[in-house]
């Protein structure tokens, strides 16, 4: 069932959500949450004393999120907080068996994701990952239309702006997760060749700032040039995919989200879904909270994409390494 379809349950068919933050996504979220039918914001989490006139009537708004993990008090519980809080709340939900949608990136390194995968394996447990592009009408069916391109494919991604510049999170881990997990879902597979290297890096009044691009070569042929940072001149999130008989171009800030060509050069817009990419995650989510689904594909993905972070920041380390060691003899 795809992120538009209505869960319908006989009885009682509302389920019960909690929001840890309120911050920038976490404000779209706690606005979606109260627009979806057939879903309930029972929790929010939040220390900003405005945050209680927010909220629909009946939630109750607290300042500690061990308070989403009593018995029965949730269905599910969504985190939007910055992630070097993932990993705890992550895994205390696991532990007690409440389903959870975790923001991008899934944790901030390897260990922490791969310990994530391996208790929600042994507990069943639902852990979905908030890779926001897969949930595109766009990029969904960006993908179902891709079989008439032929290989060898070329995919080109490109995300960022100018900023933002967090303390405790880098470009890599900010903006890298959505091209990441963009191509992966699109290919299926991981890579057998990763390059990396930073095409701008400088310190800015607000923090650290730096573009990277990443080329990556994959088993069935297939090429992919990814660009992303937060040193762009502005907002830009594109993912481009290119064969022999023509090629498919989301834009995520055009007007037409999805447009095809042929192999004569000839574009023509391809008609999708208005429903928000954020409202067909949440009701995905929802409706494997509903059903028992326990389905672990987000989850897997979410891991495979923490790994390739990791890689390419290590890549790049390396690199820095060389470099100064190579100015330092001179």
């Amino acid at each position: 069932m795809n992120g538009d379809e209505q869960i319908r349950k006989s009885g009682n068919d509302r389920v019960t959500l909690g929001l840890v933050g309120v911050g920038r996504w976490g404000s779209c979220y706690l606005s979606t949450l109260n627009a979806i039918e057939d879903v309930r914001l029972g929790l929010v989490v939040s220390r900003n004393p405005d945050t209680q006139e927010r909220v629909p009537s009946g939630c109750e708004v607290v300042q500690s999120w061990h308070a989403a993990l009593e018995p029965g008090r949730l269905d599910g519980l969504i985190l939007a907080a910055p992630p070097a809080v993932n990993y705890e709340m992550a895994r205390a939900c696991i532990e007690s068996g409440l389903p959870v949608l975790i923001e991008k990136p899934l944790a901030q390194n390897q260990q922490q994701a791969h310990e994530l995968q391996q208790a929600s394996l042994q507990k069943d447990a639902l852990v979905m990952v908030d890779h926001i592009h897969l949930f595109s009408s766009a990029f969904e069916t960006l993908k179902a239309r891709a079989h008439f391109l032929e290989g060898p494919l070329r995919i080109r991604s490109v995300g960022g702006n100018h900023g933002p510049f967090r303390d405790g999170i880098n470009a890599i881990w900010d903006w890298g997760p959505h091209d990441i997990s963009m191509c992966l879902d699109f290919i299926g597979q991981p890579p057998s060749v990763i390059h990396a290297h930073t095409s701008a890096s400088r310190e800015t009044a607000d923090g650290g700032g730096m573009t990277v691009g990443v080329q990556l070569e994959f088993p069935d042929g297939t090429q992919a040039e990814l660009t992303f940072g937060n040193l762009m001149s502005e907002k830009k999130r594109i993912f481009e995919v290119h064969g022999a008989n023509g090629g498919l171009i989301y834009d995520d800030l055009a007007t037409d989200k999805l447009v095809e060509y042929d192999r004569k050069g000839i574009k023509k817009k391809v008609n999708i879904s208005s429903v928000p990419p954020l409202t067909r995650l949440i009701n995905v989510f929802r409706d494997s909270i509903a059903s028992g689904h326990r389905q672990h594909t987000s989850l897997s993905l979410g891991v495979s994409v923490v790994e390739m972070l990791a890689h390419i920041e290590s890549k790049l380390n390396a690199f820095s390494d060389s470099q100064n060691n190579c100015m330092s003899q001179q």
